[in-house]
């Protein structure tokens, strides 16, 4: 997308990142280091840089449970103002309610909520990227799973870890479960943790009201400034995480008339009709690039009532139909793997 993307994530957690591969023993790979050292301390790291870490991390080391290895690699500790801010909560469900709140200062590459019924609470993160989605997700849950039970005490145990892709195989499988020592499902509606209501009330270990009130105005004005950005840059973030969403559905989760929303973004030179096409496009583009949604699916994720709509609103986007598009970046793609091919 065109959109300036000025999201980012704290670099004490790139650094966990690599301070995990260091202790699982795995190499470094070179293009990760040059990028390092191009950051300065006391910086934030744009989400683009950090992306390419994801890639390089991803190609150099393809074990399919690489994020769950990395998540319990990591400390609480190192995940600095947020990290203490949760340990030192009265119980796991205050801890999670902190998470849900601060955990743009960690990162913002995905956004957590919580859904609750009467047998069970889903702590669930959705990332806002796709490229290295799961690895991302996987690493994300287990470090939550494994602080969640640093900071109870090994106390807390989850009723499941759900994620939403297709199941692997049966040997993979169980090595999700070895290393999780959770049950796991997968074909989940949404990723994320599952606990049983009693769970949130386990108290934690470092509980601290003291410390917890000199941090908490602290990391509420760095909030505060992280999340003071143009109205165009939040509803294009929030359109990502949920392209479906509609003008009036937006507007709600900004607190403000579809109306408001409108002129606000006119004084911003911008539209929402501008903003949704650009992100819809982007997404659309991209999955029929990876081939693994169809177009009715495509339609319904991008909140199209059909497949013909999403099929005229591609074609205004593009010049092409979804198929013909779908053909063309598989032409190119056959032309990047043979470079040598000649007519």
């Amino acid at each position: 997308m065109h959109r300036t993307d000025n999201r980012s994530v704290t670099l004490s957690y790139t650094r966990a990142i690599i301070s995990a591969l260091a202790q699982l023993q795995l190499k470094l790979p070179s293009r990760v280091e040059a990028i390092l050292t191009s950051i300065n301390d006391g910086d934030r790291v744009p989400m683009q840089v950090q992306e390419e870490i994801w890639l390089a991390v991803q190609a150099a080391h393809p074990d399919p449970l690489l994020g769950i290895r990395l998540g319990q690699a990591m400390l609480g500790s190192q995940m600095g103002l947020v990290g203490y801010l949760l340990m030192t909560q009265k119980n796991l469900g205050a801890a999670l309610d902190q998470l849900l709140i601060y955990h743009p200062l960690l990162g913002e590459g995905g956004l957590f909520e919580m859904r609750r019924s009467s047998f069970y609470v889903d702590l669930c993160y959705r990332p806002n990227y796709l490229r290295c989605a799961r690895l991302r997700v996987e690493t994300v849950l287990s470090i939550c799973l494994a602080q969640a039970r640093a900071m109870t005490g090994r106390e807390f145990q989850p009723q499941s870890i759900q994620f939403a892709y297709p199941t692997p195989s049966l040997a993979i499988q169980q090595q999700y479960q070895q290393l999780l020592q959770a049950p796991v499902q997968f074909n989940a509606e949404a990723s994320g943790i599952r606990l049983r209501p009693q769970d949130l009330e386990i108290p934690l270990v470092a509980a601290d009201r003291h410390v917890m009130a000199r941090l908490k105005p602290e990391a509420d004005a760095l909030l505060k400034a992280l999340t003071s950005k143009s109205l165009q840059l939040r509803v294009a973030h929030l359109l990502q995480q949920e392209p479906q969403l509609s003008r009036e559905q937006v507007a709600a989760r900004l607190c403000i008339s579809p109306r408001h929303l409108g002129r606000k973004l006119l004084e911003e030179n911008a539209s929402f009709r501008a903003i949704q096409d650009e992100v819809r496009s982007h997404y659309a583009c991209q999955w029929l690039r990876e081939g693994e949604k169809t177009n009715v699916d495509i339609a319904a994720a991008l909140g199209y009532c059909d497949e013909s709509a999403f099929g005229k609103a591609f074609r205004r986007w593009t010049g092409l139909s979804p198929k013909a598009f779908k053909l063309d970046s598989l032409d190119n793609l056959a032309d990047t793997d043979n470079p040598d091919s000649t007519e």
